[in-house]
């Protein structure tokens, strides 16, 4: 009975755990879908941006050309569907659409919008499905003549549904409802991911439940011979018809899941049963023991002394009243008859037992292999990771020879790298109840130094009285980093794991604009003072971890909800903010001690200085950009005189405003140059070592101030770019060198020039178009040019870059990649862009000389670059020493002070030649 009532209990915790663990994937899977609706509302809001940046490339119509009915898009920009031009009280004025298009401008959408146009005073977006499903956007705009209009974008859905499904993996589909219905179901599928499938799927889904035609709803079960998930929720509505969104996923692999839960729960009855049956032995011990002692005759039993024993325990029983021992010595007389009967039988019964020890043997070896051959990590260890048992995989990882390692501790493998919070100490809670589960992600660091990503189940157990942990993990490390690389490649600092510098900037711009009129926001500089002598001295693997420590650093001491960043190479900045009713800043976290930094690493132990600049946002400020401006120029000042210090630029008056006065000054004098010519270009030879002559020259820009003297680029190309005046700088020195290589060219002179282009100039629409006009007008010859395009400005998109670039190809020129080796550009990159030339950046070459490792990492430039069939010129080299070297090394170019200066072209010599070379 005590057995059977053992067995329903922990049947009833089996049935509940197994309960749990279900619940605990659906959880999950609610959770996953929440997170791919945020994420379709992202991609929306991202495509509906580029629609506004889109429309501010459109040229406003005069009134004219709307009343004639002739004023159009110039073009149609790739994807879009129609444009609409509307007055601010929603009357279309005039429209342009793709051939074929369904489009359909409701009353509706126009009426919304106008009104919430109006009330925003803003942009205005949405989603919606009617004959198609069309992305539109509202952008209020003001005419030249002074008229309020309202330019309506529309482009397909299409790409919409590409992108969410190329980014999530996730099937999506969009579909319209009727209003007057209350139950949700399938009007028509506009558009969707995996069509054939994704409309079955809901078409079973919406017939097998009946959801309101209005909210969001989430299926979870069992359709079509499948496991799926899907989350439905609407887009917008027009009319009698909502539009509607639908995500699915396919979930089969959750079905192995819930299996191996439920043997996991079999193993811990069987286990348990197993320890009551023990502990109901231990019970009756004492009284067996009793009863042993009592009984004399039961030693002589083992030997087969049967007679002996009968005449003992008949000499024993001599009592007038029998009690509990003469009971038990009669028995034991009946037990010796029953020996006796039975020893004939006893080979028989031991060869029984032989067999059946035989085939515990073979089931512990069978469920050994099936643990073994497991895909997951499993390891038992106790309250402070001492590990008790681990299975093949994990030993593997581990670098464990044994399944039951000695001292070998689970926080050595399995640990946070960005906490100093243990394994141990996190699982501290799951010792309150056996039947307690925690679920999370963690590390595992693997022998070889490899970190891959788990996903851990953890369980408490009851093993010989003694509290264990049953920690199950399953490697997740390509889905992680696939699912993280989207987001490393735009949001985050390879290195540091922190915001970079754009989303840094696009956070900031958010949080200015929530809090401005509640929050006292300020912007904190941290710049490592030396970090460049800091590289050269111990390496840059020595600063990365610098770096890498001084952020992790950082973000335990700065506040949680401040946002923290690497803005430059040895810069951060975070923005910090302080209710105004709180009367709080930046002064009550007593940065000083910031300032100072031990750095600790192998046999490195430096105290790093750290200039800190803190300065306040207000509303005379443009945006966040020009705070940094303003907080960059306060650091230089600020280095300049005492570095290692805390400086508050509040406290310095005007001195912002001053830099901002200066920054006005400087522009409107570049502006002022431009426009007077003013711009001057200096030209500085590039040698080929193959017949050690000069082969073309790099075009490089002077401006000359009002009273005739020459400013250096490092003063106004920043103003430039911030400005937005660098297309209209690049264009000017662009015409320059070209007529100057005409000049050449009627004279005989056949060196090439190289122009500098950036990529903000590089992406103007009309750029292929002003280029081959420039070509035209001043008769250049493009077989004479090269266009350089810096590493650190190339294109995130491959195939965008490409496109680009073959401007210069279509018109004959060539293209050099410059500064590489200081950016990100991958191999892949100048595998497959035009690239001819690979210029190597002078901080490879300065100390060439002096440091072996940098002759090792330009050497393998070199080649990796002829590999690829481009050539190679490497810039900075300014010692003849560093000459030798780069030639040895095989370059095809050389350029840098030993060879020439940038000089004007009334100083520039052609004839320049090395000797020795």
């Amino acid at each position: 009975m005590l057995f059977l009532a053992v067995t329903l209990v922990m049947g009833g915790r089996g049935y509940l755990s197994f309960v749990q663990t279900v619940n605990s994937q659906r959880e999950k899977v609610e959770l996953d879908l929440s997170q791919l609706e945020a994420t379709f509302h992202a991609i929306h809001q991202r495509s509906s941006n580029e629609l506004f940046r889109l429309a501010d490339q459109l040229r406003v119509p005069a009134e004219n050309e709307l009343d004639d009915g002739e004023a159009f898009a110039p073009s149609l920009i790739s994807g879009i569907e129609s444009i609409y031009y509307l007055s601010n009280t929603g009357t279309i004025l005039n429209s342009s659409k793709q051939a074929g298009s369904n489009e359909y401008l409701s009353e509706k959408q126009i009426s919304d919008a106008v009104d919430i146009l109006r009330r925003e005073q803003r942009p205005h977006a949405n989603l919606s499905c009617l004959l198609q499903c069309f992305q539109s956007v509202f952008i209020p705009v003001i005419a030249d003549d002074g008229r309020e209009l309202i330019i309506n974008i529309n482009r397909s859905a299409t790409l919409l549904i590409q992108d969410f499904y190329e980014i999530t993996g996730a099937d999506i589909a969009l579909f319209s409802v009727g209003k007057e219905s209350d139950v949700l179901a399938v009007d028509k599928v506009f558009v969707a991911s995996n069509a054939e499938i994704i409309s079955s799927v809901l078409v079973g889904i919406l017939k097998s439940r009946k959801y309101s035609s209005h909210g969001n709803h989430i299926f979870f079960d069992s359709i079509l011979n499948g496991l799926y998930s899907a989350r439905f929720f609407p887009l917008s509505s027009d009319g009698d018809i909502i539009s509607y969104a639908a995500v699915l996923q396919d979930q089969s692999h959750i079905r192995a899941l819930i299996i191996q839960a439920l043997k996991d729960i079999v193993f811990s009855t069987v286990i348990t049963l197993v320890l009551v049956v023990l502990l109901i032995a231990l019970i009756l011990k004492p009284s067996l023991n009793r009863v042993m002692r009592l009984a004399e005759v039961l030693p002589l039993l083992p030997k087969g002394r049967f007679s002996d024993a009968k005449k003992l325990n008949k000499a024993n029983a001599k009592k007038k009243f029998s009690d509990e021992i003469d009971v038990l010595q009669y028995t034991v007389n009946e037990v010796v008859d029953s020996l006796e009967d039975m020893s004939a039988s006893v080979s028989q019964h031991r060869d029984e037992l032989r067999l059946k020890i035989e085939a515990l043997t073979e089931a512990k070896l069978f469920n050994e292999l099936i643990l073994d051959s497991s895909p997951l990590v499993v390891v038992i260890h106790d309250r402070d990771g001492v590990i008790y048992n681990i299975n093949k995989l994990g030993r593997e990882l581990a670098g464990l020879s044994s399944s039951s390692p000695v001292a070998a501790n689970i926080n050595n493998w399995v640990k946070n790298e960005h906490s100093s919070k243990s394994l141990s100490s996190a699982l501290a809670n799951i010792f309150d109840s056996t039947s307690k589960k925690m679920q999370g992600e963690m590390a595992f660091f693997t022998d070889s130094g490899h970190k891959l990503y788990f996903l851990w189940t953890h369980s408490c157990l009851q093993i010989n009285g003694e509290s264990r942990i049953l920690s199950m993990g399953v490697d997740i490390t390509e889905r992680k980093e696939t699912a993280q690389s989207l987001y490393w490649l735009g949001q985050h600092d390879r290195i540091t794991g922190l915001l970079n510098r754009g989303s840094f900037t696009e956070s900031a711009s958010e949080a200015i604009a929530k809090y401005h009129d509640s929050h006292h926001i300020e912007l904190v500089m941290f710049d490592i003072d030396d970090f460049a002598i800091f590289n050269d001295r111990f390496g840059f693997d020595a600063g990365d971890c610098l770096l890498n420590s001084l952020a992790a650093y950082l973000m335990q001491v700065l506040p949680d909800h401040c946002l923290l960043a690497r803005t430059g190479s040895g810069e951060f900045c975070a923005i910090i903010q302080h209710a105004k009713s709180t009367g709080q800043s930046v002064k009550d976290l007593s940065l000083e001690s910031l300032a100072r930094y031990i750095f600790i690493h192998n046999d490195i132990h430096e105290e790093i200085c750290i200039s800190i600049v803190v300065d306040c946002y207000d509303e005379s400020l443009s945006g966040i950009d020009e705070l940094i401006s303003n907080s960059t120029s306060t650091m230089a000042k600020v280095k300049s005189k005492i570095k290692g210090s805390l400086y508050y630029a509040a406290e310095s008056g005007d001195s912002s405003k001053q830099q901002r006065q200066m920054k006005y000054r400087m522009r409107e004098q570049l502006q002022s140059a431009l426009a007077d010519n003013r711009l001057v270009v200096f030209y500085q030879p590039i040698l080929d070592l193959a017949s050690n002559s000069i082969s073309h020259c790099e075009c490089l820009v002077r401006m000359l101030d009002s009273e005739g003297e020459f400013i250096s680029p490092a003063h106004f190309l920043g103003i430039a770019a911030e400005s937005g005046l660098m297309p209209q700088l690049d264009f000017s020195v662009m015409e320059k060198a070209m007529r100057q290589q005409r000049i050449w060219e009627d004279s005989g002179i056949h060196v090439g020039l190289s122009i500098n282009i950036t990529a903000f100039t590089l992406e103007q629409a009309d750029f292929e178009a002003r280029l081959v006009d420039m070509i035209s007008r001043t008769g250049a010859n493009p077989a004479r040019l090269i266009f350089e395009v810096v590493e650190t400005d190339a294109l995130e998109n491959l195939s965008v870059a490409r496109k680009l670039l073959n401007n210069f190809k279509n018109v004959g020129a060539k293209v050099a990649l410059d500064d590489f080796g200081i950016g990100f550009t991958s191999f892949e990159y100048v595998r497959e862009l035009p690239v001819d030339y690979i210029k190597i950046d002078q901080s490879f070459i300065r100390f060439i000389h002096e440091r072996e490792s940098d002759q090792i990492l330009v050497r393998s430039m070199v080649e990796m670059s002829h590999n690829l069939g481009k050539k190679v010129i490497v810039e900075g080299v300014e010692h003849r020493e560093a000459f030798d070297i780069v030639r040895e090394i095989g370059v095809e170019c050389v350029q840098g002070y030993y060879v020439c200066r940038p000089v004007p072209i009334s100083a520039l010599d052609l004839s320049l030649s090395i000797k020795g070379a």
